[in-house]
């Protein structure tokens, strides 16, 4: 079975001078819908009011897909994006030794228990909540790792 995740609502925002208002933001989740896609995320609520309107906008809309958010491997990051009305969420966190270790100065099994941690959160706040977990800049990362968090995260 093949599924269609689309994260231009998200990912096209970081371009640089990209930006969707709200309502162009609901007419491009309307024909990702049209279309078929199966997950739409909508953005990440940290990040701005404007994405959290957005994210609520397009959660309530009624839409076929699964709506979802980007939530960084934290409780609260987690509880916003439930509390916008998301039924998937993306949940991320770097394990470079370089952002461990300059960045989060953070070893790495510390990291892999935090992001076990915001994975079972959120699977308790909705046990039907689709989750996925990314393992942000992968290639930059050591391969043993990011095999080991994502065993972890899927367990």
């Amino acid at each position: 079975m093949i599924k269609i995740l689309d994260a231009t609502l998200r990912e096209g925002e970081q371009t640089p001078g990209v930006y969707f208002d709200g309502h162009i933001k609901l007419a491009i989740a309307e024909k990702l819908d049209a279309l078929g896609v199966d997950v739409i995320e909508a953005g990440h609520p940290v990040v701005s009011d404007e994405i959290k309107n957005a994210v609520t906008q397009i959660s309530g809309h009624g839409f076929k897909a699964h709506i979802g958010a980007h939530a960084r491997s934290l409780e609260q990051d987690v509880t916003l994006a439930l509390d916008y009305g998301v039924d998937f969420l993306g949940i991320f966190y770097s394990i470079t030794d370089e952002r461990l270790n300059h960045v989060f100065k953070k070893e790495f099994a510390a990291a892999v228990a935090q992001i076990t941690k915001a994975i079972s959160f959120a699977r308790a706040s909705n046990p039907q909540l689709l989750i996925r977990y990314t393992p942000e800049d992968t290639v930059r990362s050591d391969i043993n790792k990011v095999i080991e968090v994502a065993n972890a995260a899927v367990a």
